[in-house]
């Protein structure tokens, strides 16, 4: 097949600080893409609009935990698409025209394989993530494995499809590990999209949230956050979560948040090592922490104070089938406003769609890709 369309690559490795001054797209570049024939149990879909997910940041600035994906590569695993043929095969349900959001992982499928024998391609350890082991969502054309479509539910408009699976990620945080309860007090640590759905997920089970971040969400994320209700802490070495709620938080209606500067539960969805260091110091004795962020570096904890106290520290690790479906019920009944968050790009400013996502200028960057 040798027609070209235009794809977001990512190219280099090199480590990119921010605020350094060179550019934070320095990896990356718009290529002209060819189109490989299809192979068996494969599809050809036209994407219409695609996330920028916070590893995609991390990957397009060369942190560490994203070394390993392979370069060049068309990055982007959250999005829609419009299936456009079908190659040689068995397809099950899957027909040309049908719009769809990918299952970003997919498993071994081998039937001795603890993980995808229960249906959890998560968590198979040979699992393959598009837009990472092979071409993504950031390109105007995508070939991926037919096994990965999941249909958008009725009512879903494709540009809420590219926030499904970031959402799925949430309904499987909470809904399987976490043991969230109406009236609790919960934490989110970070207030990029990631955090925001926790947030709206939690209140969503009857919990009261107050979510974190640091001066430089101040006048957008934070004020998202403040925007929809929730509780902001903003937090410094200087004024920390701690010490912030062992002087007492209260919430819009002056009702302390906490009991004696502990909450229930702590989502930590920063990345930052030193806000899970902390979590420990602000959860209740059997409470609850839930990991979702992933890590540059290893992470110290004080395992005998987690002892001491019973506390529950479980990790959360994308999402499956059942996690989507989730997800596209809260977008489809409201629950979660996927247009309160979202700031949509043309695809001729997919860089600096990228530019803002990474300085988090945004909340949550969907580039419309045709």
């Amino acid at each position: 097949m040798s027609e070209k369309i235009k794809g977001f690559c990512l190219q280099g490795k090199e480590k990119i600080y921010p605020n350094s001054g060179v550019s934070v797209t320095s990896n990356t570049a718009v290529i002209d893409m060819e189109i490989p024939e299809l192979k068996e149990g494969e599809i050809l879909a036209k994407t219409l609009y695609t996330g920028i997910c916070g590893s995609d940041n991390s990957a397009s600035i060369g942190k560490a935990n994203f070394d390993w994906v392979q370069r060049p590569r068309v990055i982007g695993h959250e999005f829609s698409a419009e299936v456009l043929e079908l190659g040689p095969g068995d397809h099950g349900d899957v027909k040309v025209g049908d719009v769809f959001t990918p299952l970003a992982m997919l498993g071994c499928q081998n039937e001795e394989c603890p993980a995808c024998s229960v249906a959890k391609w998560n968590l198979c350890p040979q699992k393959q993530i598009i837009g990472f082991h092979r071409n993504g969502g950031f390109g105007q054309r995508v070939v991926l494995e037919s096994d990965r479509v999941v249909p958008l539910m009725e009512g879903l408009t494709p540009a809420q499809g590219a926030l499904v699976e970031p959402l799925s990620i949430i309904t499987n945080a909470l809904y399987n590990k976490c043991d969230i309860k109406p009236g609790q007090d919960v934490i989110v640590t970070g207030c990029g999209i990631i955090g925001l759905m926790s947030a709206e997920v939690a209140r969503a089970s009857g919990a009261r949230v107050a979510v974190t971040g640091i001066a430089h969400d101040r006048d957008i994320r934070l004020k998202k956050a403040k925007e929809r209700g929730f509780i902001t802490l903003e937090v410094s070495p200087e004024n920390t979560m701690t010490s912030q709620l062992q002087k007492g938080v209260t919430d819009v209606n002056g009702v302390p948040f906490g009991s004696n500067g502990k909450v229930d539960l702590l989502i930590e969805c920063s990345g930052v090592p030193a806000v899970l260091t902390e979590a420990i110091d602000v959860v209740r004795p059997e409470g609850d922490i839930c990991v979702i962020a992933t890590y540059g570096q290893d992470v110290s904890i004080n395992a005998t104070h987690l002892t001491r106290t019973s506390m529950n520290m479980r990790g959360s690790m994308g999402s499956c089938r059942d996690d989507y479906m989730s997800a596209m019920k809260l977008m489809v009944t409201g629950v979660f406003p996927a247009e309160h968050y979202t700031n949509l790009y043309d695809f001729e400013d997919v860089t600096r769609a990228f530019e803002d996502s990474i300085k988090a200028q945004n909340m949550k960057a969907v580039v419309k890709m045709n």
